[in-house]
């Protein structure tokens, strides 16, 4: 075989679809060709487990290793590996821990296991240089009405129905976990990079709206506009230019347009 070809039917075979590569491994004792494959297979189920560890720390935490091991192990069966770099492995883990029981008994596991890829995509996400407020303070006063804005790569918004960032935030600390609870409403989270460390908030009803509306590239006249259900006329503009000063502030401006 060529060795694009061996590649393919080795992956094949730790892929479980069935393979020719047994007839490429020289059997040479004391291992046979399958205990030669059995160790490529543990290696790979390990590799891959091991790549969730590093992406979500806290939900092994609360899982415990025994079954953060079992939950890994489950999912490397139903999710190979389709990437080139394995910095992109389980992004899937979310929704499966959301549908596959028992770990569906418990939706803070799925919020726990989202807000950890987030992170990690932010974490990880394209960098771009930003506006500080004097930028903006040095627009023209009349192109306001049509200013749109574009935000850095980083930026990404959650929303989660438990307290699954206090849960993260004691496992991140090392303190004792609290007890799972379901949040009245559900809460929206800005999460952004900023000097190469991560940052999240939660979002009010208004700021909801009004960063909705500015990602969405509207003007600032369309970002007012998205906040008459909220706020008396007379004191949205102030409201919305607060909420422009405090995103660039943030570092989360990247350009105006």
């Amino acid at each position: 075989m060529r060795l694009r070809e061996l590649q393919r039917e080795l992956q094949g075979d730790l892929l479980g679809n069935g393979s020719a590569i047994a007839g490429a491994i020289v059997d040479a004792p004391p291992l046979t060709v399958e205990a030669r494959l059995d160790i490529y297979r543990d290696a790979y189920r390990a590799r891959l487990i091991e790549a969730l560890d590093e992406v979500y720390p806290i939900l092994h935490w609360l899982l415990g290793d025994e079954t953060f091991e079992s939950l890994g192990s489950l999912f490397v069966e139903t999710h190979p590996s389709e990437h080139r770099s394995i910095r992109w492995y389980g992004g899937e883990l979310a929704a499966f821990l959301g549908e596959t029981p028992p770990f569906a008994d418990q939706p803070i596991l799925s919020e726990i296991a989202e807000l950890e890829w987030t992170l990690s995509e932010v974490f990880d996400a394209a960098d771009a240089a930003t506006l500080d407020r004097a930028a903006l303070q040095a627009v023209d006063p009349e192109r306001w009405a049509t200013l749109r804005f574009r935000f850095h790569p980083s930026l990404r918004r959650l929303t989660l129905a438990w307290n699954t960032v206090a849960v993260w935030q004691a496992g991140s600390a090392g303190e004792d976990s609290p007890s799972p609870e379901r949040s009245d409403e559900p809460v929206q989270w800005l999460l952004w990079r900023q000097n190469f460390k991560n940052y999240f908030r939660s979002l009010d009803a208004i700021e909801r709206n009004a960063l909705a509306a500015a990602v969405a590239e509207l003007t600032f006249t369309e970002i007012c506009e998205s906040l008459a259900a909220h706020l008396p006329e007379a004191d949205i503009p102030l409201r919305a230019a607060t909420f422009v000063a405090m995103w660039a502030d943030s570092g989360l401006i990247a350009t105006l347009k």
